[in-house]
C-alpha cells in the first residue's frame, strides 16, 4: 500500500488539485468559500454555546480548534470511505491502484484544513494569545491528526465494499463528533471517570493536547503523546492488513 502511494505520489497529487478545483466550480464565490464556510459555523456555534453558557475570553479559539480538527477528520474519512464507489467506472477502464483515490481526497481535505489553519492563526493574533516554543508541538498533533485520520479513511473504504450500511453509520458517528469531542465542552468540568472515558478516543485527546499547547502554553503528557502515536500507528497497521487482502477482491465488491 505504501509503495503504491509513494510509487503514484505525482497522480495522487495532481488528482487532489483537480478535487479541490472542482469542489467551488459553478459557485459564485469559488474558493472564497473555504474561508467562509468554517467561519460561518463557528460565529453560529460561538453564539448557541455562549449564549446558553458563560465561557472565559479565549472560548472562540477554544470552540475554533476543535472545529477545523473535526472538519478534517470528518470529511476527509466521509470522502475517503465513498472515494471507490463514485470512481468505479475509472477503476473499471483503467489499471491503476485504488489506494490512489482515498489518499487524494484526504489530500484535498489537507489543503482546506491548511486554509483553516491559517485562519486559526489569525484569530490567535486578534485575540492577542501569547505562543511560546510549546507552539511547535501544533506540528506534531496535527500530523498525527493526520495519521489517524489515513488510518481510518482506508479502513473504512475496505469496510464500505463489504458493508454499505458502513456509510450511513458513519454519518452518525461524524454527526455525533462534535459532542463527544472536547469541541464546546471543557474536559475538567467533566467529572473524572467520565473525561478519562471521553479521552480515550485519540481525537479527542489530540484536541485536548491542541488545546494545552495554544490556551495554555504546556507540554501534553508523554503519555498522551505516546497513547495517540501508538492508536494512529496500530490503526495504520489495521488499514495496510485490511488493504492488503482486499485489494483484489474491492472492484467485485463494489
Amino acid at each position: 500500500m505504501f509503495k503504491q502511494i509513494w510509487n503514484n505520489r505525482e497522480l495522487i497529487w495532481e488528482t487532489s488539485v483537480l478535487e479541490f478545483g472542482q469542489k467551488f466550480r459553478g459557485t459564485i464565490l469559488g474558493f472564497i468559500w473555504s474561508i467562509l464556510e468554517p467561519l460561518a459555523q463557528l460565529l453560529i456555534l460561538f453564539a448557541v454555546f455562549s449564549f446558553l453558557h458563560s465561557f472565559d475570553e479565549n472560548f472562540v479559539i477554544y470552540l475554533f480548534s476543535g472545529l477545523i480538527m473535526i472538519h478534517f477528520f470528518s470529511r476527509s474519512t466521509t470522502q475517503a470511505m465513498n472515494s471507490l464507489s463514485s470512481k468505479k467506472s475509472i477503476l473499471l477502464s483503467i489499471n491503476i491502484p485504488k489506494i490512489i483515490f482515498p489518499i487524494s481526497n484526504i489530500l484535498t481535505n489537507f489543503w482546506m484544513f491548511t486554509i483553516e489553519i491559517a485562519i486559526f492563526f489569525i484569530f490567535i493574533i486578534l485575540f492577542g494569545l501569547t505562543l511560546d516554543v510549546t507552539a511547535f508541538l501544533l506540528f506534531v498533533t496535527f500530523g498525527l491528526l493526520v495519521i489517524l485520520t489515513m488510518s481510518i479513511g482506508v479502513i473504512l473504504t475496505v469496510l464500505h465494499a463489504y458493508v454499505k450500511d458502513i456509510r450511513t453509520m458513519w454519518g452518525i458517528v461524524t454527526m455525533s463528533l462534535i459532542f463527544i469531542t472536547p469541541v464546546f465542552w471543557y474536559v475538567d468540568d467533566m467529572p473524572p471517570f467520565l473525561a478519562k472515558l471521553f479521552l480515550l478516543n485519540p481525537l479527542a485527546l489530540l484536541m485536548e493536547m491542541t488545546h494545552d499547547v495554544i490556551l495554555f502554553n504546556s507540554i501534553p503528557t508523554i503519555f498522551d503523546f505516546m497513547y495517540v502515536t501508538c492508536t494512529s500507528v496500530g490503526l495504520l497497521i489495521i488499514a495496510y492488513i485490511l488493504y492488503k487482502k482486499s485489494e483484489k477482491k474491492i472492484m467485485e465488491l463494489l
